[in-house]
């Protein structure tokens, strides 16, 4: 497996903890992970680009049209970076909306990505933990992933990287992230 994945968001909606569930459940499965991140003013609202490669590589960085799947945990950071998804690459972004505008839903159709929009925001709400979106957005990518990041796996690392005072909310909200998905409640 070789895979080049974007995680982007703003500062504080826990881009950095999910690339990091993300890398390590990659490694948990046997497979070389390497990422570097890029963050300038987290604590305040800025913008948080983690990179992710899994498989033979010995550099991080990810090219522009080269990820292979784009994690938007923030709408306004996937119209940013949107531009180092590949050709058949997949994009998850976490949006109220119901659809994206419609040049960037041309474009998508057009380069053949499949994107997938979930609400993450909402159902982290509906669990009082808004900063728990980055959990739904993990439990959606579950479910439409293939290889390693299946529900199981996921959840794991969940487990071991959640600290125990919150895991139980977290938990859940991934799981509504899931099922988002697999019940058709994402939007597409």
């Amino acid at each position: 497996m070789k895979l080049a994945i974007i995680c982007s968001g703003i500062g504080g909606r826990g881009v950095l903890l999910a690339s990091t569930i993300v890398m390590e459940t990659a490694i948990r499965a046997g497979y070389h992970a390497i990422a570097s991140d890029e963050y300038g003013m987290s604590q305040r609202g800025g913008s948080v680009v983690s990179a992710i490669k899994i498989g033979d590589c010995k550099s991080p960085l990810i090219g522009r049209e080269s990820a292979d799947i784009l994690l938007a945990f923030e709408e306004s950071e996937f119209y940013r970076t949107v531009s180092f998804l590949k050709t058949g690459g997949m994009t998850i972004v976490n949006t109220g909306q119901s659809r994206l505008s419609d040049p960037m839903a041309r474009l998508l159709e057009a380069r053949g990505v499949q994107s997938h929009l979930v609400d993450a925001d909402s159902i982290a709400e509906r669990h009082h933990m808004v900063q728990a979106a980055n959990m739904a957005v993990l439990g959606y990518f579950s479910a439409v992933s293939k290889e390693v990041f299946t529900f199981q796996n996921i959840e794991g690392t969940i487990k071991e990287k959640v600290s125990a005072k919150f895991l139980t909310e977290n938990l859940a909200v991934f799981q509504e992230g899931f099922e988002a998905a697999a019940g058709g409640g994402g939007m597409k």
